[in-house]
This record gives C-alpha cells, structure tokens and sequence, in this order.
C-alpha cells in the first residue's frame, strides 16, 4: 500500500485560490433542461479569488497584532 504524502491544507488552498483566480478551474453548470456544461469562473469570481488570495498571502501566521490604546486627552 502506497503511503500518502501530507499535503498542507494552507498550500492546497493558495493552489485551488490561483487557479480559480487565472481561470484554470471548469465547474460543471447545469442547463434549463439539466445537461451539463462545464463552466469557466467570472470575472468578479475571479476577482474575489484574487482579494482572497492577497489576504492569505498578506497576513503574517505567527505576528499578532499591536495593542492600540486609546487616550481621551481632551478637556
């Protein structure tokens, strides 16, 4: 039996977010009479996948956030 190799769930989800963002990624859509047709994603699809994309790229895992404090100085 062939041993699976772990796949990163963050890795496979920046693969499936590229390709729906570069319109590499057919899903099946169906017809008024229910035949299937596979279907490229839209543009404002593929511009979602891309802001989605930006975020997980842009985000750092293991930095939190800075602590704000707010000071009411004014008299």
């Amino acid at each position: 039996m062939a041993a699976r190799k772990k796949e990163d769930p963050a890795q496979r989800l920046r693969q499936e977010l590229m390709a729906i963002a570069m319109g590499e990624k057919a899903y099946p859509e169906y017809g008024k009479n229910g035949e299937e047709m596979m279907q490229l994603p839209s543009l404002a699809t593929r511009m979602k996948a891309m802001e989605m994309l930006a975020k997980l790229l842009d985000t750092p895992a293991a930095e939190p956030a800075p602590r704000v404090v707010l000071v009411d100085d004014i008299p």
